[in-house]
């Protein structure tokens, strides 16, 4: 589905396969890959260097981390090639698709970046790519709020991939099919979750700031349903 390379370092961290969507790896350093039946995202966490697809190269600097800004990221259609080189660290996700998907760099600059909620639900979501095989972007919650909030569900399988800071601090994130089917689990920073179904609100602790990075592989535009006890 997706090949990777190169001297750089790379940990996958989730599989696609028989009852799930999307493939999952962190890179630090050179990598390169290749789509062959299948579409990728590829971000930037922080660092500088170069990030090629196909044709196209990017000089990339000007985020130190997640925390900080918008990143540089890419969208790589089937049977394309992308590369970074130089001291990047970032994550790649993909998903099968056969379908023609024309490859693009997105700038920080063509990133929608947005404060939602209120209150004990106030957080920023930045949204790369809106629409298409993968919907995909980032959200931060300050310390102590809620995200993915009103609690919602959709056909969508998602995963979130947990940072913090300062790196030691933790979140909960919630998963429920029905009242009589309620779990948590404690997600720290590099965790990865992947959620195929019921509603998944997160909380962060007190004390640091939760960042994930989202995924959603389904129907190529999202319909939500919020849980109407609590929108």
């Amino acid at each position: 589905m997706i090949t990777l390379g190169g001297p750089g370092r790379l940990d996958t961290l989730l599989e696609p396969g028989a009852d799930a969507r999307m493939g999952v790896a962190r890179t630090d350093g050179t990598v390169d890959g290749t789509t062959n039946q299948a579409v990728a995202w590829v971000l930037v966490e922080g660092g500088q260097g170069t990030l090629r697809v196909d044709e196209e190269t990017v000089a990339v600097s000007g985020r130190d981390d997640v925390f900080d800004r918008a990143g540089w990221s890419a969208i790589v259609g089937p049977g394309s090639t992308f590369a970074l080189d130089g001291d990047l660290r970032a994550t790649v996700v993909w998903r099968a698709e056969t379908r023609p998907i024309v490859s693009r760099v997105i700038p920080p600059g063509d990133v929608g970046d947005e404060e939602r909620g209120e209150g004990a639900t106030l957080r920023r979501v930045r949204t790369y790519v809106d629409a298409g095989p993968l919907i995909v972007g980032e959200t931060l919650n300050p310390p102590g709020l809620w995200s993915s909030y009103p609690p919602h569900r959709h056909e969508h399988e998602e995963i979130y991939l947990y940072r913090f800071d300062p790196p030691d601090g933790f979140g909960m994130q919630m998963r429920s099919e029905s009242d009589a089917d309620e779990r948590g689990v404690v997600v720290r920073d590099g965790r990865i979750e992947r959620i195929t179904s019921g509603w998944h609100p997160v909380v962060a602790a007190p004390g640091a700031t939760l960042y994930y990075l989202w995924a959603l592989a389904g129907a190529d535009s999202l319909e939500t349903e919020f849980d109407a006890r609590y929108s």
